[in-house]
């Protein structure tokens, strides 16, 4: 019978995906859009004050494809604070274009697998990010698979161990040309986990994950959700999608 290996908790975490109604969109006053604009670049300022003062961390990017338009994370100390922010965010005027497609609560953690190998500086940036503002971002969900033989949380504590180990050496060379951040789910949301990875270089996304195809722990026990990959938001990039 497997046994429940300790995680360590740091802050809450919200990632939230929206959808444009453009045509809505296109039906504001040229004065009512430059009023929301200048709504959501307050709102994002006051994201980045929270950043800075490191109470929390954020991201805000553009999606590629057909399953949103928008993905913003918000990570804070608690839930409550978390339904803050998302209370917030929702008055805003440009909320009321903009529909909900996807969201994922969970918690940043740092797993007694990995925390045997870190410091004590590495185990704080894991679960107190400062999310970096890289290029681009990939988030998707896991679990792990419970079936016949192939059920993870049967097996016993040293071979999870071993597989996650294994794991950890595939990313490792990955580690100069991105940033990732895990937050678990379980209890809190459908999937178990979230991955957030974050580069300047898009393609390592493809690479590291395709290379983690071949790895026992995810070919063996590894479900996936859909993936969401997408570019930056900046002042530029906000006048563009809401020009």
């Amino acid at each position: 019978m497997g046994k429940a290996i300790p995680t360590v908790e740091g802050w809450h975490s919200q990632h939230m995906v929206f959808s444009m109604d453009f045509s809505a969109w296109n039906c504001f006053s040229d004065d009512e859009k430059e009023a929301a604009r200048n709504e959501l670049k307050s709102y994002l300022a006051e994201l980045e004050a929270m950043h800075q003062a490191k109470n929390g961390s954020y991201a805000f990017y553009d999606v590629n494809g057909y399953k949103g338009d928008l993905l913003l994370w918000i990570l804070a100390p608690s839930l409550e604070e978390l339904a803050n922010w998302e209370r917030k965010f929702r008055r805003l005027a440009m909320a009321s274009v903009l529909v909900q497609t996807y969201s994922y609560t969970s918690v940043t953690e740092v797993s007694a697998y990995v925390k045997a190998k870190l410091d004590t500086l590495e185990v704080e940036a894991k679960l107190y990010p400062s999310v970096p503002k890289d290029k681009y971002i990939c988030f998707y969900n896991m679990s792990k698979k419970r079936e016949g033989n192939d059920n993870w949380f049967m097996l016993s504590q040293e071979e999870r161990g071993a597989f996650m180990r294994a794991h950890g050496m595939t990313g490792r060379p990955y580690l100069d040309v991105l940033s990732e951040y895990t937050t678990g789910g379980v209890g809190l949301d459908d999937w178990e986990w979230g991955i957030t990875i974050f580069s300047n270089d898009d393609i390592q996304f493809k690479k590291i994950v395709y290379d983690m195809r071949f790895e026992e722990a995810s070919a063996r026990f590894g479900i996936f959700s859909d993936f969401y990959v997408g570019t930056i938001i900046d002042d530029a990039k906000l006048a563009e999608i809401f020009g």
